[in-house]
């Protein structure tokens, strides 16, 4: 009889453990397919974000870039004094600009610059606007000529050779550091001793 009783208790025991077995499976698996379907949710979510590689104004006019596009451009006040001495040094000048559409400086920055660069017609094949990722680079790793590390860096050459940078924010008005880019006017950007 107890021993019956033991063999009783022992099949409980086993019936209950592969229960529980088939239990903690079921919940392990749930959560792996869940964090699985979770994870390329987020991925995809990412990639979406922020843009990466060669844009241009059309790209940053739509949504989600254009709400803060839009209120940045509008929101800077074009120098006109200022402009009339910068519209003859930007003869052969070339601007690369390097920036996140993440960064709330680019998001800053880059619309003004725009708008300056609009009220000087300056010639938009001259222009090249490079989007980085969160780790500030891209597939085809431009930022590395240029040795990028914030953003966003404002790159001014003429003849395929840098003459300044403005990087992440101005030293006194954006309309001003250009000027004093453009002039050879002894500018350094915030991060030049670094």
């Amino acid at each position: 009889m107890i021993l019956n009783s033991i063999m009783i208790v022992t099949l409980q025991v086993k019936m209950d453990f592969n229960m529980l077995s088939k239990i903690l499976r079921i919940i392990v698996f749930s959560s792996l397919f869940f964090l699985q379907s979770t994870n390329a949710q987020t991925a995809e979510l990412d990639s979406m974000e922020y843009l990466v590689g060669e844009i241009g104004l059309a790209e940053l006019q739509q949504q989600p870039y254009r709400q803060w596009f839009d209120k940045h451009y509008s929101a800077h006040t074009v120098n006109l004094d200022i402009l009339k001495e910068i519209r003859p040094l930007l003869a052969e000048v070339s601007i690369t600009v390097f920036m996140g559409t993440w960064c709330h400086d680019s998001q800053r920055e880059v619309p003004a610059l725009l708008k300056i660069l609009d009220a000087l017609s300056f010639d938009a094949t001259r222009l090249d606007i490079i989007a980085l990722s969160f780790n500030k680079d891209t597939p085809t790793r431009i930022e590395q000529d240029f040795d990028i590390r914030r953003t966003p860096t404002i790159v001014f050459s003429r003849h395929e050779k840098e003459i300044g940078r403005f990087v992440e924010h101005p030293q006194k008005t954006l309309d001003e550091d250009i000027l004093a880019i453009l002039k050879d006017d002894n500018y350094r950007h915030s991060y030049a001793d670094q």
